[in-house]
């Protein structure tokens, strides 16, 4: 598995439960993020965003890709975000 490389533009994340915002910088994060406080842990732009997260850190698949499927995946959930 290699390491992350940071989205050249992060995710902010609207965090309700916590009162606050999370920043994503990249496939690592989104991952980690995806499996521990996603709110809607099913459906399939979850399932893609985890799976282009993996494939991403094994070096299969482009980080833009692992970003839009995450951001996919925030909309499904009815997560705010906003772009940075």
């Amino acid at each position: 598995m290699e390491s992350a490389h940071d989205w050249p533009m992060p995710v902010v994340l609207a965090n309700p439960e916590a009162e606050a915002f999370v920043v994503v910088r990249n496939s690592l994060e989104a991952a980690a993020y995806l499996l521990d406080f996603w709110p809607k842990q099913h459906g399939s732009a979850f399932y893609q965003a985890i799976r282009l997260c993996a494939d991403a850190l094994d070096g299969e698949v482009a980080d833009a890709d692992v970003r839009d499927a995450f951001l996919a995946a925030a909309h499904d959930a009815n997560i705010a975000i906003t772009l940075h």
